[in-house]
């Protein structure tokens, strides 16, 4: 195949390609969603979106790069493809996950080029380019938006963390695709580079976790004020971080006898519901279910309150109003 045939051919199959790639990023990105919960605004810190080779560019690869490629436009599996950009190292594994099982569904056939991990271990000194590919492979015929997509259409994907995107980005298109030479301390830089992200990603990795160990007690916490919410209002708590700053400003409050002190209090302050159900719509901080704890705060340790509370004290002024509590603001 020459190069008019190889572009003729191409140019008939880019849209294939094209959606083949939408395909391909669609199915994952909805199984992160739907399988692990994910908000893709917060867990994919690039926003991703399938990209399909430029007519020059795999006309280059093809022809002009020193590859050696007996068929070039079979071998060339990148035609389109994908990059998933998460914060930390484990974080990969659930979108290596994904892809995985959907090969063993039946979905596509995928094949994993590159495994950093493995690579890693491999060669344990070696501080270099990191990064998971895969190649993805339609396993039969499929229509998908209205274009009809051939078996065994390659897409690449990779799945990086943001510093390893970062290395990517400053280092990979410099170094590894020049030809002139590159002195020996800039590689030594490079590699210390990699040294340092992944040192950066032990110790991020290591306080995220740390921070999600929630202790079992905060969890049962949590779940009976949840449950109260609903029984009171009727919805559905909406918490947020404003919460756990509570939690953690009165873990000491959480004795074993708090479930049932809370209970009593909200059965001999029935009006509090009505309150809450009134103030939701329009005070955000009332559609949290830790507003029933604030409101037991608030009958029952108004000193400790008083030094510790860490928002606004309007709310706790408001809250000392409708239970008609005498609190002094804090100087």
């Amino acid at each position: 195949m020459n190069e008019a045939e190889f572009l003729q051919r191409w140019k008939s199959e880019k849209t294939m390609y094209d959606a083949w790639g939408d395909f391909v990023v669609n199915f994952i990105c909805e199984d992160l969603q739907n399988s692990y919960d994910k908000d893709l605004n917060v867990f994919l810190k690039v926003p991703v979106k399938h990209r399909v080779k430029g007519d020059d560019s795999l006309i280059d690869k093809a022809f002009y790069r020193s590859k050696s490629y007996k068929d070039p436009y079979v071998e060339i599996e990148d035609k389109v493809g994908a990059r998933f950009v998460v914060m930390l190292v484990n974080e990969i594994t659930e979108i290596c996950d994904i892809i995985s099982k959907a090969s063993d569904d039946g979905i596509w056939d995928a094949i994993q080029c590159r495994d950093f991990v493995s690579e890693r271990e491999a060669s344990p000194t070696l501080f270099t380019y990191q990064s998971d590919h895969f190649i993805i492979r339609s396993n039969k015929p499929l229509n998908h938006k209205g274009i009809d997509i051939d078996a065994d259409i390659p897409c690449e994907i990779q799945i990086r963390t943001l510093l390893q995107h970062a290395y990517a980005e400053l280092t990979h298109d410099v170094i590894y695709k020049k030809k002139m030479l590159i002195k020996p301390d800039v590689h030594r830089t490079v590699a210390k580079t990699m040294a340092f992200i992944e040192t950066a990603d032990d110790f991020f990795s290591n306080v995220t976790r740390q921070l999600n160990e929630q202790p079992d007690r905060l969890y049962e916490v949590q779940e009976l004020l949840n449950t109260l919410y609903f029984e009171m209002t009727g919805e559905q708590p909406v918490n947020q971080k404003s919460s756990l700053v509570i939690f953690d400003e009165f873990q000491n409050c959480m004795d074993e006898n708090l479930d049932y002190k809370i209970r009593k209090f909200v059965r001999d302050n029935p009006h509090i519901s009505e309150i809450i159900k009134e103030r939701r719509n329009n005070h955000a901080f009332y559609n949290q279910s830790i507003i029933i704890f604030v409101y037991y705060l608030v009958r029952y340790r108004r000193t400790q309150l008083g030094g510790s509370w860490p928002l606004e004290w309007q709310i706790i002024t408001e809250i000392a109003l409708e239970l008609g509590v005498a609190l002094d603001r804090p100087v």
